[in-house]
């Protein structure tokens, strides 16, 4: 296991979660993390997270990512789509949808309008529905009422 890996995996712990943000990306307040270049093995690790057994883990890797993210992350967030935990399919809507927090501040330019209305068909949680209904509306596209 990389040295990446066990700072990804203690994201578990909030005892040392912001020590192992801080080692892995060198930054952990919204502003400092847009100006984060991250290397190669930082974002695989990254990317690794978001299988992580323990659903916090994946969550803070989505957490990193919607501050860190660029068009290469989009496939990775998008398998998060389907986590069993719905506040980790949240956090991926909001990552993949939420130009506020991006580097630009500015949303991903990709196309995410099919997959956000799967989710918003789909998903049994209200909440993550909600996320996904009004990341469409954001970006222009008509949702029904019903939806």
């Amino acid at each position: 296991m990389s040295r990446f890996s066990e700072l990804v995996d203690a994201f578990a712990d909030s005892s040392q979660r912001n020590r192992a943000i801080l080692e892995l990306v060198g930054a952990i307040h919204a502003n400092d993390l847009r100006r984060v270049q991250v290397a190669p093995p930082v974002k695989a690790a990254l990317i690794a997270g978001l299988e992580h057994p323990n659903a916090k883990v994946r969550w803070w890797c989505l957490q990193l990512m919607d501050h860190l993210a660029d068009e290469s992350y989009l496939e990775p967030i998008l398998s998060k789509l389907s986590d069993p935990v719905a506040k980790v399919r949240r956090h991926a809507v909001h990552a993949l949808s939420c130009g506020a927090c991006k580097p630009q501040r500015r949303p991903l330019e990709v196309e995410i309008e099919s997959a956000l209305r799967a989710v918003l068909e789909t998903d049994a949680d209200e909440r993550v529905r909600k996320e996904a209904r009004q990341a469409l509306l954001e970006r222009g596209h008509v949702v029904a009422e019903h939806a």
